[in-house]
């Protein structure tokens, strides 16, 4: 369809003040990154092993239900990305999805850890299945409009790696206690008793609600656009002409070829790990818990280190740091094994550190850089459409990851029925290290590969804001 000028977007007045976010915006908007993570990694860290071991499903049931919960999960994407743009009111076109996505994202975790063991486990499975379906919305209703504020709030190139430097610190709060507080509570209650599972879930939910609406509250005065004009098109037209107007953005499809083969290698890596600390290392849920307050502290201090680098050498370069640092710490486990030093095997998440903070911090950046460009040439404000497609990647990797996990495990004989920490023997073991090393390090291989061709750049993304083209 042709742009006119009557489908731009107007911006909202800024002062030349405001090209520099205020700290405390800053620090408002990234505090929802807490729960967000904390939702995310909460689940994604220890699913399969509560499915399987602590509620009795097969390992490959486990990972079909929680596949094609993550695929019901990305057909919402687009539809929640869609509304957000086109949305019109006084708290601006995100904001007021926020309050429903920070009830039911609460609510769903603390659902997902209360659920029953029936007879029957497909009645078990089938229960599962709709609590992460509510899971998945509620994540969706905040998360792609809460990532699309970013592009709205300033039009300042390193502004927005800064904005995402402030997020990263929450995202690593959130997965400490994720990674390290879950396990630290479930050994300390009994990480064997399901009432343990429940009560940790519950707590965490209130969390998760705490963080996500403390995001709403600090972002009132937050920057935002206008959506465009009604053309008068149907709800489905909207969204072929958005899907395929983002589809054509050969800038956004190559940095989601990157952030694919990334996040396949780290969804993998997610679904294993719990099970690769207590069957491969044969260590405690307690040392992967300490393991995890390692990578927060290295995430933290990289972050502002990453974003300085990026500053002076560039996006895209910064970006390569951190998959060089994704590789080197895939590869270090195929020289593991249960008779390491604990330090040695510690010293691993700082690299998971350098990695996690570079990767999440650059590839937001470019995104938002993308989401600047095309509207400055395009005069249309697409941020949930972009954000949208970029969260459906996201969804269909984890989608992938637990399912490959489970088929894998189910393939090699592990007994579900066994204590989870009870070592199964080689079999298990060679599953499980495809699964944390050898099957990421090739993703990030390819994604290493992939970012090569990607070119936009700081010249490109200023001049696109004075080159508006119409036709």
């Amino acid at each position: 369809m042709a742009t006119t000028a009557d489908d731009i977007a107007p911006v909202a007045p800024a002062s030349a003040g405001e090209d520099k976010l205020p700290v405390g915006l800053k620090l408002g908007w990234a505090s929802g990154a807490f729960g967000i993570s904390l939702l995310m990694n909460g689940i994604a860290g220890v699913l399969l092993l509560f499915a399987v071991s602590m509620l009795g499903i097969d390992p490959w049931l486990a990972g079909a239900i929680i596949t094609v919960s993550k695929l019901f999960d990305a057909i919402t994407d687009p539809i929640v990305g869609l509304w957000s743009d086109r949305l019109r009111s006084a708290r601006g076109r995100r904001r007021p999805f926020l309050t429903w996505g920070a009830v039911l994202s609460a609510a769903s975790f603390a659902i997902i850890f209360a659920t029953p063991s029936f007879a029957n486990q497909y009645a078990t499975a089938a229960y599962l299945f709709l609590a992460l379906c509510l899971y998945a919305f509620g994540y969706t209703l905040f998360n792609i409009p809460y990532m699309s504020m970013p592009a709205e709030m300033t039009d300042n190139y390193h502004e927005r790696s800064s904005i995402h430097a402030y997020r990263m610190v929450f995202v690593a709060l959130g997965s400490m206690v994720a990674g390290a507080g879950i396990k630290f509570a479930l050994d300390l209650l009994g990480s064997t008793d399901k009432s343990s599972w429940a009560l940790v879930g519950s707590a965490c939910a209130v969390l998760i609600f705490v963080s996500l609406i403390i995001a709403y509250l600090s972002t009132a005065k937050a920057r935002f656009t206008d959506p465009a004009e009604d053309a008068g098109e149907s709800k489905f037209e909207q969204l072929r002409s958005e899907a395929g107007a983002v589809a054509g953005n050969r800038h956004f499809v190559r940095l989601i070829g990157v952030k694919f083969s990334q996040l396949m290698g780290v969804q993998t890596t997610g679904a294993a790990m719990a099970y690769f600390f207590v069957q491969y290392l044969q260590q405690s849920f307690s040392v992967l818990a300490i393991f995890f307050l390692i990578v927060t502290a290295s995430t933290i201090i990289c972050s502002p280190l990453l974003v300085a680098f990026s500053k002076a050498y560039g996006k895209k370069a910064a970006y390569y740091v951190a998959a060089a640092a994704n590789i080197a710490y895939a590869l270090s486990w195929t020289v593991s094994g249960p008779d390491d030093p604990l330090g040695l095997i510690l010293a691993r998440a700082g690299l998971v550190g350098i990695a996690f903070s570079g990767n999440v911090i650059m590839a937001m950046s470019m995104l938002t850089d993308i989401i600047n460009e095309d509207a400055g040439r395009t005069g249309v404000r697409r941020e949930g459409a972009f954000t949208a497609l970029y969260s459906f990647v996201e969804k269909v990797t984890g989608a992938f990851g637990p399912l490959i996990v489970g088929i894998a495990l189910s393939f090699v004989g592990f007994n579900k029925d066994l204590p989870f920490d009870v070592p199964q023997g080689d079999d298990v073991n060679f599953a499980l290290l495809l699964a944390v090393s050898w099957l990421p390090a090739i993703f990030y291989s390819i994604a290493v590969l992939l970012l090569t061709g990607y070119s936009l750049t700081e010249d490109d993304v200023t001049k696109g804001n004075l080159e508006k083209e119409f036709s």
